[in-house]
Order: structure tokens, then sequence, then C-alpha cells
């Protein structure tokens, strides 16, 4: 039987077959079966398009663990699936190994064939085929591919398919989800957070300003019994003793008593962000209240002073230096930090950044009603940048670009934030991502060294654009806190006045 035969054959089966599947999961994993029989792929997966959100959605894959799979959401102009979509093309990377837009899920994988199921007037997915050989396709199984996509593309449009996997997959989404990418230790902490969330053990996320640490709280609540109890937070940063002590544990004002946010919490989840931070003797008052589960309300009746709360804790630095140092309770700490868990910054990351700088354009692009997209030069230059305030520092770059340059296509000069919009401003930001233009190597290649001079340089232009320290702190990503800590101990600052 010749291929062409196979491909009409296949098309029946499945069009006969998926009739008598129950769900759309066994539909969805059988079309992919029978493709990749057909054409002797190893791997491979078929992509649903979010006509909204411009991001593919991979709905059925062979070869990849599951966490990939509900994380792996591919934008247009991303990788050889995206440029797929955008371009409306096949495409055929014979080495991937030598592809560097080619975007790795799946590490067996040599040779890939990405085929666009489109309609005449739009894109309703992707069918990726893979081999574990280098230059697996030949010509001719290309040409038939196509010609099966093509048909394909009638029998999921018939069957309703698309529609039924999209709304499946927006059923689906949890807090998990929230945290985007899929680089290995993203997916490392999702496993994590899967696994520890239901349990009430208390977690100590430690991650730099900016990485996420409340997204990664938030979901460990959903995924715990406690997830319609309250889900409070409190930052010790910044704020004073008194105050501080009133968040925590409540204050009295006149006859009356405001709890505070231990004893709101209750029957629910607490985050603390920047424990570190927390002064001495509300430290021991933490403990003692964890330990002995009272509320810490002086009115509070008998039947109501049990505690019944679960922590997770925030904080920029690993604390067991600061036990070290005798500045932070080592009782309280072991009570904290019964799991611990590492939010990694943006640069150990770069390969999530288009993937986060197209989830934020959505976003602003809908709630300014623009319609913006990125060049790629734009995406080359935003996996460049340092990104010292993390995930919010992005975030906030996306917005300006979204609501302020007159460009609908964005390019690296508009993510600039000073209004200088040439000569030398441009000239500084084209090399973003390149690096040797903004920070040459001194003798000394310590890399703190190198981060620190970096951050006096944009610490130093965000007071170029704006007067105080809470719009510079806002500019950088970054708590006032942070900004004045890192104003004081940064060597290139010295003398800096603010």
């Amino acid at each position: 039987m010749s291929v062409k035969q196979d491909i009409s054959a296949t098309l029946r089966k499945i069009q006969k077959e998926i009739q008598q599947l129950p769900n759309i999961t066994d539909r969805l994993n059988f079309i992919l079966d029978m493709t990749l029989t057909l054409f002797g792929a190893s791997t491979g997966s078929i992509s649903i398009m979010d006509q909204e959100e411009k991001v593919l959605t991979i709905v059925a894959a062979k070869g990849m663990d599951w966490e990939k799979k509900i994380a792996a959401k591919l934008p247009f102009n991303l990788g050889v699936t995206g440029r797929a979509a955008s371009t409306r093309e096949i495409i055929y990377v014979p080495d991937v190994t030598l592809n560097k837009d080619y975007v790795k899920l799946i590490e067996t994988v040599r040779s890939e064939l990405a085929i666009p199921l489109v309609t005449r007037d739009s894109t309703i997915g992707v069918l990726n085929l893979e081999s574990d050989k280098v230059n697996f396709f030949s010509s001719e199984i290309i040409n038939q591919a196509t010609l099966f996509a093509s048909q394909l593309t009638i029998v999921i449009l018939e069957e309703r398919i698309a529609k039924e996997a999209f709304e499946k997959s927006k059923r689906e989404e949890d807090p998990v989800e929230e945290i985007l990418g899929y680089d290995p230790s993203i997916l490392f902490l999702k496993h994590r957070i899967r696994q520890v969330g239901p349990s009430d053990t208390s977690v100590m996320i430690i991650g730099e300003e900016g990485a996420g640490k409340k997204l990664i709280a938030k979901a460990l609540h959903y995924f715990s019994q406690r997830k319609n109890g309250p889900f409070l937070t409190v930052d010790c940063s910044g704020l004073s003793y008194e105050l501080l002590e009133a968040e925590l544990f409540g204050g009295q004002s006149g006859k009356i008593f405001n709890p505070g946010k231990l004893e709101q919490a209750n029957g629910g989840s607490l985050y603390i962000e920047s424990i570190g931070d927390l002064p001495s003797n509300l430290q021991i008052r933490l403990f003692h209240t964890l330990r002995d589960k009272i509320t810490p309300n002086p009115s509070a009746k008998k039947k109501d002073e049990v505690l019944n709360i679960r922590i997770f804790t925030g904080s920029k630095r690993d604390l067991l230096e600061d036990i070290q140092k005798e500045t932070f309770s080592m009782d309280l700490y072991y009570r904290l930090a019964e799991v611990p868990l590492r939010m990694p910054p943006l640069r150990e990351r770069r390969g999530d950044v288009p993937l986060l700088a197209h989830h934020f354009l959505y976003q602003y692009n809908k709630q300014y009603g623009r319609n913006k997209s990125f060049s790629t030069d734009a995406l080359k230059a935003l996996t460049g940048m340092p990104w010292s305030g993390n995930v919010r520092q992005l975030q906030s770059v996306i917005q300006y670009a979204v609501l302020v340059p007159p460009e609908t296509v964005l390019e690296p000069h508009s993510f600039l934030q000073d209004g200088k919009r040439e000569t030398e401003s441009n000239t500084k930001v084209r090399n973003f991502g390149v690096g040797t233009e903004i920070l040459s190597p001194a003798e000394n290649l310590s890399l703190n060294i190198a981060i620190e001079r970096l951050e006096a340089i944009w610490i130093k232009e965000a007071f170029q654009r704006v007067s105080t320290q809470e719009e510079a702190a806002k500019l950088l990503g970054i708590s006032r806190g942070s900004l004045q800590y890192k104003i004081k101990n940064n060597q290139f600052l010295d003398g800096f006045n603010s």
C-alpha cells in the first residue's frame, strides 16, 4: 500500500474510532498515535491555538513528561512551532542541535517537522513530528505529511475537536501554571509544589526580589485543604517595629482590639515576605505563637484560642548565614522551613523570557486596547537584559512599552523609559544582550563584582528619570527597602546621593 493510500486509510480510521472514544484527551492521543505511526516519527505533539492570546497550548504529546506538557505554551514567533504557526508555513529542522531557535522540550529529538493546521482565514494549531535521528524526514514524507495535515484540519474542525480541546485546557488551568516557564528549574519547582501543597508543612521560599515567591505561596495554598480559607500576606521589609507587630499580632485601639494577620488568617494560610527582616523580639514572639497555637488576642474566648494556620515565608537570602551571625532565630527557622523551595532568578532561565514577555504583552494589549507585537530584535534584546528586578521588572518594562511608545511593532528602543528615543539611548539599548558595550570586564572577573557594577549603573539611571526613592524602586522592580540597602552597601555607589 502506498503512503497516499495509507493517509486515506488512516484518516478514515481516525474519523471512525474517535466517535467511540469517551473524552477529548483520548481522541487527541489516538489521533497523535495514528499520525506518528503513519510517518514513522518517534515523538510528536498537537498544539491548539488560543486566537486571543496568540499562544499555542500542547493538547497531546508523546515522549514529553506531563509537567512539561501542561507548562508548554508557545507564543507566535517563538521556536520552530511558533514560527510555523505565525508564518503558516511548514518548517523542517533536520538537526535541532544546530538551530538556535529550537525550544528543547524532549531530550531525544534530533529532527523536527512542524506543520501548521490552517484554514483560509486562521491557524488552528500545529502538528509536530519528531525523530531521534538527524535528517529523518525526506522531501516525499514532508509532502505527504502536508497533505495529511490539511485533511486532518478538516476532521478536527468538523468534529469540534479544536474547540473542545481549547475549552478543556482553559478549565484545567491552575495556580501552578501562573508560574510561567518550561526551564528545568521551573518544572522541578512546579513538581515540588504539587508534592508539598496537599500537606500542612511550613514552606520557606528563597528567591530574589521580584522573582515570584508570592505566586509559589498562592499555588501551595490552592493545593492544600485550606484553599477555601483565607490567604493573607505580610511584608516585613520597610515597616517599623510597631507597625509590623500590629500587622502580625494585632493591637489595641482604645477599648477595641484589632486582630493581626495571624488571627485573620486562621483556618487558612499566611505568607510572610522578607522574613529575614523580622526584628529579633518579634521572631521570638512568632515562634512561641506558632508553637503554642494560641491566637494573639487578649479578648479571645477559650474555644477561639486555637491557632490553626499554615505559614509560608519568603526570603531574599539564605537565612542559615543569619543564624550563624545570630541575627535570626534557629528555632523559628526550623519551624518555618520544614520544606525549603528556591525560586530561580530570571537571568538563570533566560529561555523563559520570550514566553513571559508575550504573556505580559497580551495582558497589557488587552488592558490598554493596543495591538502591539515584538520584532525579532526586541525579543533578543529582552532575553539578553540582566533583569536584576526579575519577572516584576520585565512586567513593568512590557507595560511601559505597550502604553507609551507610538510604534506598533516593538523594537529594542521601545523599552527605554526616559523619553530619549534617539542617538545615545538607542545605541545603549541595541547593546542589551551583548553586555560588553555596557559592562566591560574589569581585571577582577568576579561575577559578584560585575553584578554590583551593573546594579549601580541601573540605579543611577533610575534616578536620572525620577526624583524619589519610591519612584526609582518601582522603576527598578524592587522594594524601597531593597533599594536603600543596595545604595548603602554597593561599593560603586559610594558617595551617591539619591
